[in-house]
């Protein structure tokens, strides 16, 4: 591994990342950089896929994730790898979104330089835009960790609340907050050959004796968040069963936005948006009679259900799907839980390793040996 300080100009943490990076785009050794930058109305910010330095402005620690980034990196490389590098700034959570993807063939990594941001959490699309017309959001959470309080950790999404992994794993670089000295540096950390060349004549100051004390504060904050995560699951143990699902879910209109926002929802002819459920009129009277009666849409517990066995063992907790609810259902309270349950029964852990198989996809013969014998 090799690291470094960059130090902070002016007292502006993001404009010094943008010098940065913009250095990096200038150099040539990338020939487009996708990173969030924010909107004319300054309301959000998305993804904006960028190859001249002078159009520049992102914010990299914007505590918003209007859309994923791992999904917008599929639709890049999914049919083609790009011919050159290309850099990509993603928060943690998108990193192992991302790495699910090209298990399933969603995504290349292919000329695919991450560079992983610690992450600070995200608000609500709506209450950034509210939060953004008084004073700019991130400077709002950045000062949250210089003066080490807590003032925004109430408006964060429920999924960044108990995210137990808010540092970048499996990236090429990536760019260091906890336990830095903000108002003075930030952490430059390349981890794969391809993040030392990216940053090899980039001049950062020595930052050895600055590891020992983050990798200390990383282990507390991941030690808090592990306790915070196990009390939300045991806090949220009464939603099981067919009449406490059917319950939790009786506010949906079957609109499919959570799939549609999800980053491992990929699949292009979903069999819940198929004819597959339609029905003639007699179908639905006779159903009427023999029940007395019948809430429409139809099948919205049979959706849920079904996505959630499709996607649970890579589902990444990042919280997409409950954002882009309509009628505010709390999904992270069913999804969290029966995510890390599924996948701590797989010794799974998604997102972590690419080689590391998905489970339920791939056949080994030594094992379920027993099933069907005799």
């Amino acid at each position: 591994m090799q690291h470094g300080l960059l130090k902070i100009k002016n007292d502006d943490v993001s404009e010094t990342v943008n010098e940065f990076l913009r250095e990096l785009l200038a150099s040539k050794k990338i020939s487009a950089l996708l990173v969030p930058q924010m909107v004319p109305s300054k309301k959000t910010v998305f993804p904006v896929l960028i190859s001249d330095p002078k159009k520049l402005s992102a914010d990299v620690f914007a505590p918003v994730l209007p859309v994923s980034t791992a999904t917008m990196v599929s639709k890049i490389t999914k049919h083609q790898a790009p011919s050159t590098p290309i850099a990509v700034v993603l928060h943690p959570c998108q990193i192992r979104a991302l790495i699910e993807l090209t298990k399933l063939n969603q995504a290349r990594l292919e000329n695919i330089i991450l560079i992983g941001v610690d992450c600070l959490g995200t608000y609500p699309v709506t209450t950034y835009a509210v939060l953004a017309e008084k004073k700019n959001p991130t400077k709002q959470i950045l000062e949250t960790l210089t003066k080490k309080t807590s003032d925004t950790e109430s408006k964060l999404r429920t999924a960044c609340k108990v995210c137990t992994e808010p540092i970048p794993g499996y990236a090429d670089m990536s760019i260091g907050l906890y336990g830095m000295h903000l108002e003075k540096e930030i952490l430059i950390q390349a981890h794969t050959d391809a993040g030392k060349k990216l940053i090899s004549e980039v001049t950062l100051e020595d930052a050895q004796d600055k590891i020992k004390h983050r990798d200390q504060v990383v282990k507390k904050i991941c030690e808090e968040r592990e306790k915070a995560v196990q009390s939300f699951i045991h806090e949220k143990a009464g939603s099981k069963g067919i009449e406490a699902l059917t319950k939790f879910f009786d506010t949906c209109s079957n609109c499919h936005n959570c799939m549609k926002a999800c980053p491992i929802c990929y699949c292009k002819e979903c069999l819940f948006d198929s004819s597959i459920f339609d029905a003639e009129g007699n179908k639905f009277i006779r159903k009427a009679e023999q029940k007395g009666l019948f809430k429409m849409p139809s099948d919205v517990l049979l959706f849920h259900v079904g996505r959630m066995n499709h996607m649970i063992l890579s589902c990444v907790k990042c919280g997409l799907c409950e954002q882009a609810c309509p009628s505010l259902i709390p999904l992270m309270d069913i999804f969290i839980p029966a995510a890390v349950n599924a996948q701590k029964e797989f010794t799974y852990h998604p997102g972590k390793d690419k080689d590391e198989k998905i489970p339920m996809i791939v056949y080994r013969e030594d094992e379920y040996t027993d099933v069907g014998e005799a």
